[in-house]
C-alpha cells in the first residue's frame, strides 16, 4: 500500500497541473494594433519595413506580392560569393561565358575575357556598378555554371525563410520566372548586412578598379543608390543597398539604416523616378522616430532570448504572453492590444535526468538544461491529462479489487 499512496500522490499532483496548465489558449492577429502609430502612404506599389533582430514587421505595403527584383538580385549573388569564398584577395579570370552580357544596353565594367580581377574588386563592381556579365563570371567560379549557382541561390532563399521567391539567373535580368517578394528581399538583405564585408562594399559610396590586364585605365565607380552618396537624398544612418531597374521591374529599392541599437531594413518595389528614394526616407523615419528595441526574456536569463518593437513609451510590461509547443519546440507569443506582434521558441521537452527510487518516487537530477516557465498547450496537455486520468482510475480500481480480496479473506 506504501507503493500505491506515493504513486498515486504523485499521479494526483500531475493530474492537477496538466489541468491548469491547458487553460491558456494563444491570441494571434494579422495586422499592427489600431494604436501604433499611422505609417506613411508610399507611392510605390509594393514595400516593407523590417526591423533586422527581431524580424518584425512596422509597415506592409502588399510585401508578400510577386513582383521582380531587378538588379536587387545582386545582394543574394553577393552573400553567396561571400559565404563562398573566404579570400576576396583571390583573383577571378573572365571567360567567354560574359560575352552575352556585354550587350548593348545592360549594366557592365566592360570586362574583357582574359581579364584578371580580385573577388574584392569583382564584388565592387557588382553592388555599386550592377555589373552583369561579373555576376554571371563570378556564378561559374563558384558553382560551374550559371545553373549550379541559381540552385544555390533557389536553395539559401529557402533557407532564409523566402517563401515565394525564384531566380533563374545571378544578375536579375528580367524573365518570368525570376521573381520575389519585398518581403523576401528584406530576409536576403537582413542575412546579408550581418556580414561586415557586404557592409563595406554595399555601403560604399564610390570605389576605383585599378589598371589590369587587359584594360588600360581605371574604372571608378558610383554606388546607385542615392540613400548612400552625397546629395539631395542621403540619409544619416544608411549602411548597406542595392538599386535595380528593368522596364518590366521598373525601379526597386533595398535598403539598410542603423540608428542607436536599431537597424531597420526597408524594401520598395515598382517605383517611377525618385519615389523609392524619398518613399524609403518616409518609412525610415517612420520607424526611427516612433518606435523601440526591447530585450526579450524567456525567464531569468541573464541574454536576452529575443526583441520585440514597440511604439516609444510603451514597455514590455504592457505586453500579454501565450505559450504553447509544436514539433519539439516551446514557442512564447507576445501580443499587444491583442495582436501578436514577437514569438520566441525554444528546444521542447527539456532534458532532465531522473532516478527511480526504491519506493517508485521520481527524484529530479540536476538543472534545466533551459529556463522554461509553464507551457499552455492544450493539445498535448490534453492527451497528458486523460493519460493520468486513466491511470489515477486503474490505481484506485486495483486499490478497492485488492481491499475486497483482503475481506473475503478474513472473513
Amino acid at each position: 500500500m506504501k507503493k500505491f499512496k506515493i504513486t498515486g500522490k504523485l499521479l494526483c499532483f500531475l493530474f492537477v497541473f496538466v489541468f491548469t496548465a491547458a487553460s491558456a489558449l494563444p491570441v494571434s492577429a494579422a495586422e499592427l494594433p489600431a494604436s501604433f502609430p499611422e505609417a506613411p502612404d508610399i507611392t510605390d506599389e509594393t514595400g516593407v519595413l523590417m526591423e533586422l533582430e527581431s524580424g518584425q514587421v512596422l509597415f506592409d505595403k502588399g510585401m508578400d506580392e510577386i513582383r521582380y527584383p531587378a538588379s536587387t538580385t545582386k545582394v543574394m549573388t553577393a552573400l553567396l560569393i561571400l559565404e563562398s569564398i573566404e579570400d576576396l584577395n583571390q583573383t577571378v579570370t573572365f571567360t567567354d561565358v560574359i560575352l552575352p552580357d556585354l550587350a548593348p544596353g545592360n549594366s557592365t565594367i566592360n570586362a574583357q575575357v582574359g581579364e584578371t580581377l580580385t573577388v574584392e574588386q569583382c564584388l565592387y563592381a557588382i553592388m555599386l556598378a550592377s555589373a552583369n556579365e561579373v555576376c554571371t563570371q563570378m556564378a561559374v567560379q563558384i558553382a560551374g555554371s550559371v545553373n549550379g549557382f541559381v540552385a544555390m541561390m533557389n536553395q539559401r532563399a529557402q533557407e532564409l525563410g523566402c517563401k515565394n521567391t525564384h531566380f533563374v539567373n545571378a544578375n536579375g535580368l528580367p524573365d518570368p520566372n525570376h521573381y520575389t517578394t519585398a518581403y523576401d528581399l528584406a530576409l536576403i538583405l537582413a542575412e546579408a548586412v550581418k556580414n561586415e564585408s557586404f557592409c563595406k562594399i554595399a555601403g560604399a559610396a564610390k570605389y576605383t578598379i585599378p589598371v589590369t590586364n587587359k584594360t588600360p585605365y581605371e574604372r571608378n565607380l558610383e554606388n546607385h543608390n542615392s540613400l548612400l552618396t552625397d546629395g539631395d537624398y542621403h540619409y544619416d544612418g544608411a549602411i548597406a543597398g542595392k538599386t535595380g531597374h528593368t522596364e518590366a521591374a521598373k525601379n526597386t529599392l533595398v535598403t539598410a539604416a542603423a540608428k542607436d541599437d536599431m537597424t531597420l531594413i526597408c524594401v520598395v518595389m515598382r517605383s517611377d523616378g525618385d519615389a523609392r528614394f524619398t518613399d524609403t526616407i518616409s518609412l525610415f523615419d517612420y520607424g526611427f522616430d516612433n518606435f523601440q528595441k526591447y530585450p526579450l526574456y524567456w525567464e531569468s536569463t541573464e541574454m536576452p532570448s529575443g526583441y520585440v518593437i514597440l511604439p516609444s513609451g510603451i514597455d514590455t510590461g504592457n505586453l500579454q504572453t501565450a505559450d504553447s509547443v509544436s514539433d519539439g519546440t516551446a514557442t512564447r507569443t507576445y501580443s499587444y492590444q491583442g495582436t501578436a506582434l514577437q514569438s520566441i521558441t525554444v528546444p521542447f521537452p527539456m532534458e532532465t535526468e531522473t532516478q527511480i527510487t526504491s519506493d517508485m518516487s521520481l527524484v529530479p537530477q540536476g538543472t534545466w538544461q533551459k529556463h522554461l516557465v509553464p507551457i499552455y498547450l492544450l493539445p498535448v496537455m490534453s492527451l497528458l491529462l486523460a493519460a493520468e486520468t486513466a491511470a489515477c482510475v486503474a490505481l484506485v480500481i486495483r486499490n478497492t479489487l485488492q481491499t475486497r480480496r483482503k475481506k473475503a479473506r478474513t472473513a
